[in-house]
């Protein structure tokens, strides 16, 4: 500290330093306790699986030689895309192996804000699960530095081997195929719909798939391979036009009906078998209303590597009626039109891929909406598919760890936040951050082998990385919630009664959900739960005592600080509460970090007084991804700093010092708030309803209530009020669910202060 920089009244209450293994890494602690404790439980699924720690460090081994395999390691992200599943987690662990660092995402997210984080991070991988690979398979091909996407829940080479049962296919196009309806047999009608397809919708759809293969075919009778052939509907349009007509389907019923119909060559095959099964070379090869009935993309991929060999050299494929998942239409598999035009990055065999949009005037239905494709092949180049990997390439790699892994300055994740200026905000944390709180959690609060923790917290907010690392580096368990059994506060109590669980951690919203259904029922096995940890939120003052009366051995903990400085930096062991407080007090800084409450020219407040919030010290994070400008602004050089360049954090809370040493929280400088423990800026809700059509101004406020903080918007119209359900739908195309607010107002005007600023305290008044 120079003799310039004045002497904090306070200074010493942040004489907080303390040894720690600063060049440890997270893989180190882990890998530390899977040695010491290779038997014990280190996961348990809600369905009664149980994965040892020697198991999962052996599982999340095989899994980083993989990703290293395929190239990723230090400075490379990669994205969680999962569920709740073992797999997941040893996903994380994995990744931090190879030495990349791993960014978490929602599913429930909508995929504009999906495909923009991945964006954002040149995110290089995405590890999924089964659930979620769909949605993967999308999404990708809108993310040109995306490569890899890896789902090691399948243990099949394929994603689809499982799943495609082949018999079943077969019988389900036979019973379409011999429909004594046409239109029926043909595929059309066998959903529901406001405005069936009559005889003139289907001739125009079969006229317009004839005309546009006869179109890109490279010779003026060209010899054509059908796959999905049907009721011979196109075939019957183009056999006299081909050279030659081969017709292919899983079913022998379509077989038959094209032979008769059209007169033309018939297969029985899976789209999988053509190549294999049908002698070429074939000019066109079509796949005419068949791509939305296969597996996935996986297996689409697949087929159009399979078939280079039974393509002339000039030849094409042409893909029809092809499902574009922005379409809203929700028929089999959906296919990005970009998955289509990054085919030549994908299938180095492919010259050239075309989308060609229809005119939706002169098609019916959902038919109107879909498109159709053209790829072109390149003379002489074979195409060796980039595939998906899955549980067997995991499998064949070694169980031996890595021989070189992160460093403790690497990054370890980043996870973002809610930006005020409409753009979501990625923290950049290293592994030094994590093992400094691990370090100080697991020993000030006596974490280790025989504990367990009801895991119940998203992947994205960051309470999960002690719930995961912190945990399973002491050797404990972590006993995974299911979302169903997270919907049910009742089963969440019979889960603290009756599986041994020690820990809990949460947001003070999400325990108070499950108070009111442990305090009506007789208490049976409530004697293990001994360490409540919440934060997140303000904790409801009359909370910590009806945690101990329900649960007599738990010890409620406050913890608090920012994502911005390791998830937590501050506690504060809840004792005898004065339900007069108006808050439970924040609490004192952890090891290795120090709390600064400073007035507007960042000169210390005395006690008492209320001041910014600063952070200083091991916990703080490395900055914000891309976004240099906002770091520098963010985070400042520490005046009383020991060593040189360590900087600090501006909250933007307000805060004041008690006589006691604790620190009390007074609330925010900025439109930052907390709903159900998530960090929201009212500007990117803002920001979001603007995008929205009809909309010429709008203001977001965050009203407290008996539940805790929800949000309302208000807009003025640029012409008549919109139905609230049209600007929800907006929105959630845009925003997570959590960001959605619940109350939306019309307004003629805003209502202004004197300043020309929102009067937002008006708005507040008038809920």
């Amino acid at each position: 500290m120079s003799a310039a920089t004045p002497v904090a009244p306070w200074s010493g209450w942040n004489e907080t330093t303390r040894p720690f293994r600063g060049d440890a890494t997270i893989p180190e602690l882990l890998a530390e306790a899977a040695q010491r404790y290779p038997d014990r439980p280190a996961i348990i699924t809600s369905d009664g699986q149980v994965l040892t720690h020697g198991e999962l460090d052996r599982r999340a081994n095989r899994l980083a030689r993989l990703l290293r395999d395929l190239g990723l390691g230090r400075g490379d992200t990669v994205a969680l895309f999962s569920g709740r599943d073992p797999w997941a987690l040893a996903g994380l662990l994995a990744v931090l192996k190879c030495g990349a660092a791993y960014v978490p995402l929602d599913p429930a997210w909508p995929a504009r804000r999906v495909v923009g984080l991945l964006n954002q991070l040149h995110v290089t991988a995405v590890l999924t699960d089964r659930p979620r690979l769909g949605s993967v398979q999308e999404l990708r091909w809108e993310v040109p530095s995306l490569r890899h996407v890896v789902c090691p829940g399948i243990p099949e080479e394929h994603s689809w081997s499982a799943t495609l049962k082949r018999d079943r296919v077969a019988e389900f196009f036979d019973f379409v195929a011999e429909s004594s309806d046409e239109l029926e047999a043909a595929g059309f009608n066998l959903r529901r719909s406001d405005r069936p397809f009559d005889e003139q919708d289907v001739r125009g759809y079969r006229d317009h798939v004839a005309s546009f293969v006869l179109a890109a075919a490279p010779v003026e009778r060209p010899a054509i391979l059908e796959i999905g052939c049907g009721s011979g509907l196109i075939a019957e349009a183009l056999a006299a036009h081909a050279s030659r007509y081969v017709a292919v389907d899983p079913s022998p019923v379509s077989v038959a009906r094209s032979r008769e119909r059209a007169g033309v060559e018939g297969v029985v095959c899976f789209a999988d078998e053509a190549a294999e099964k049908v002698r070429g070379p074939f000019d066109v090869v079509v796949l005419a209303s068949t791509v939305q009935f296969l597996p996935d993309l996986d297996y689409l991929a697949g087929v159009l590597a399979s078939l280079r060999g039974s393509i002339s050299d000039d030849g094409v494929i042409v893909l029809a009626d092809l499902v574009d998942p922005e379409s809203g239409d929700t028929a089999g598999l959906r296919v990005s039109p970009r998955f289509i035009e990054r085919l030549p990055e994908l299938l180095p065999g492919v010259a050239k891929a075309e989308v060609h949009r229809r005119d939706a005037e002169a098609f019916a239905g959902e038919l109107a909406r879909r498109y159709d494709a053209v790829i072109r092949l390149m003379p002489d180049r074979a195409a060796e598919r980039e595939p998906l990997w899955t549980g067997h390439h995991v499998a064949a790699r070694p169980a031996d760890p890595l021989p070189e892994g992160p460093v403790a300055e690497d990054i370890a994740y980043v996870i973002f936040t809610s930006g005020s200026t409409g753009a979501p905000k990625g923290v950049v944390v290293n592994h030094r951050s994590v093992v400094n709180l691990v370090d100080w959690l697991n020993r000030t609060y006596e974490v280790g082998p025989a504990d367990k923790i009801l895991f119940v917290t998203s992947f994205c907010f960051d309470l999960s990385v002690y719930d995961i690392f912190g945990v399973l580096a002491a050797g404990a368990c972590v006993r995974l919630a299911s979302a169903e059994e997270i919907a049910e506060p009742d089963v969440l109590v019979d889960l603290l009664e009756q599986e041994d669980i020690t820990i809990w951690d949460s947001a003070p919203a999400a325990l108070a959900m499950v108070m009111p259904f442990a305090g009506v029922r007789e208490p049976a096995g409530r004697d293990t739960l001994r360490l409540v940890l919440l934060s997140g939120d303000w904790i409801p003052v009359p909370l910590p005592d009806q945690i101990r009366a329900a649960f007599p051995g738990a010890g409620v903990v406050g913890l608090g600080g920012a994502t911005e400085c390791t998830v937590w930096s501050n506690h504060y062991p809840v004792g005898e509460v004065d339900l007069s407080w108006p808050s439970i007090p924040y609490g004192k800084p952890m090891q290795n970090a120090r709390y600064y409450v400073l007035d507007g020219d960042l000169r210390p407040c005395p006690v008492g007084e209320e001041g910014d919030l600063y952070i200083s010290g091991e916990c703080v994070v490395v900055g914000y991804a891309a976004a240099s400008r906002l770091t520098a602004v963010k985070f400042r050089p520490d005046p009383w700093a020991d060593r040189p360049g360590e900087r600090m954090y501006h909250t933007g809370d307000r805060a004041r010092w008690l006589p006691n040493g604790n620190v009390e929280f007074l609330g925010r400088l900025d439109d930052q708030v907390k709903v159900r423990g998530y960090r929201i800026e009212l500007g990117e809700v803002q920001s979001a309803l603007l995008q929205c059509p009809g909309i010429r101004a709008a203001a977001v406020v965050a009203p407290s209530g008996p539940r805790g903080r929800t949000l309302a918007a208000f807009y003025v119209p640029t012409a008549e009020p919109l139905a609230k359900a049209e600007i929800v739908g907006a929105l959630q195309a845009i925003l997570p669910s959590y960001m959605v607010p619940t109350r939306i107002v019309a307004l003629d005007e805003m209502p202004l202060t004197d300043t020309g600023k929102v009067d937002r305290a008006s708005l507040l008044r008038s809920l």
